[in-house]
């Protein structure tokens, strides 16, 4: 059975292959002009959701860049203020230590030196209270203003004859965390963390109390004497002649109470001061580990970031060199097709009446 064609019908499938060739023309421009592959999620739904994870991916990708920029800002500002009061410290003990070799000669050497280890004491106070945005470097979480403060020394007397007490001035780190109790002796200590990348945080404040010491129990820190405490009392120590003054306990815990005698309480001193220093240089190299740490994580992810932009390329954008010889062939066989049908169409019966 022969099929019937008419010229009608020519006519109409010859407009639709003529406009489904223009339409992929129309495609094939708007993939050069735009540079992507999709340009809607009809356009390639398999390659939109490979689109999405991987954008999502980068997102995450950079704002564990951005939490370890402020990571670093962090412990750069607590490395400076560490490596300022280690300078300090020193320069205390070399002033403790000259004070040894001089034997406090006259009271103008006691007073000037002694003057002087105040000023470094109220500067490694200063840089114990050191902020980063507005929050303190050494006890991040706390609401307070300041990291630690300092109740005066006060002398009380009581009883006939007043028998005199004097409680020297303590230095007391603000809350980070559960107060100390009977049941929690130290309190714990909660840190200020950045996400470096999805698996890992990093701590980027630092407990003051295990830097500098604490007068008073907290922050997940036992009570022991603070550099700040230390610095005042060698200062005190330092006014006193050597035959004035009490003895320093070297434990009080032990049985019997071991006293230092007099003419070596500095020298003991001297000992706790380089105790002192020892810690702060512990928590300098704390601070330095962790910042390796984030630059060894923001290498990683500018890494990750180029490998993950290199794989969105590959699904959304064009091929450029391609998609332009595609659209240079598609322009040939849509003219040529034009030619073709503007033959066939212009035939009709009263071509053959003439």
């Amino acid at each position: 059975m022969t099929e019937r064609v008419t010229h009608r019908s020519i006519q109409e499938s010859s407009l639709a292959r003529l406009q489904g060739n223009l339409a992929t023309m129309g495609l094939l421009q708007a993939q050069i002009s735009s540079g992507k592959k999709i340009t809607k999620p009809s356009d390639d739904p398999a390659g939109t959701v490979s689109s999405l994870a991987v954008r999502q991916q980068l997102r995450l990708n950079d704002q564990y860049q951005v939490q370890g920029q402020d990571g670093t800002s962090w412990l750069n500002a607590q490395d400076t203020a560490l490596q300022t009061v280690s300078s300090q410290l020193r320069a205390a003990r070399t002033l403790v230590v000259g004070a040894l070799n001089e034997g406090y000669v006259t009271d103008g050497t006691r007073t000037a030196t002694s003057v002087e280890l105040d000023g470094i004491a109220a500067t490694v106070l200063s840089l114990a209270n050191t902020q980063y945005q507005g929050r303190s470097l050494f006890a991040g979480t706390a609401g307070e203003n300041y990291a630690v403060t300092m109740t005066t020394a006060a002398v009380t007397g009581a009883g006939t004859p007043p028998a005199v007490t004097y409680a020297p001035a303590q230095y007391t780190w603000s809350k980070t965390g559960l107060p100390a109790d009977a049941a929690n002796p130290r309190g714990t200590n909660t840190p200020v963390l950045r996400q470096i990348d999805a698996q890992s945080s990093v701590r980027v404040d630092t407990n003051g109390a295990d830097v500098f010491g604490a007068d008073v129990a907290g922050n997940g820190t036992a009570a022991s004497q603070s550099v700040f405490s230390l610095l005042r009392q060698i200062s005190d120590e330092i006014k006193t002649p050597k035959d004035a003054g009490a003895d320093i306990v070297v434990d009080p815990a032990a049985t019997p109470v071991v006293p230092v005698a007099k003419e070596q309480r500095l020298s003991t001193l001297l000992g706790r001061l380089d105790t002192a220093m020892g810690k702060v240089l512990e928590g300098l190299a704390d601070v330095g580990a962790r910042t390796n740490r984030i630059d060894h994580a923001m290498e990683i992810a500018q890494s990750n970031k180029y490998e993950l932009t290199d794989q969105l390329s590959k699904v959304e954008d064009v091929d450029l060199p391609a998609v332009m010889i595609q659209m240079s062939l598609q322009e040939t066989a849509y003219k040529a097709a034009l030619q073709v049908t503007s033959k066939v169409l212009n035939t009709s019966l009263m071509d053959f009446i003439r």
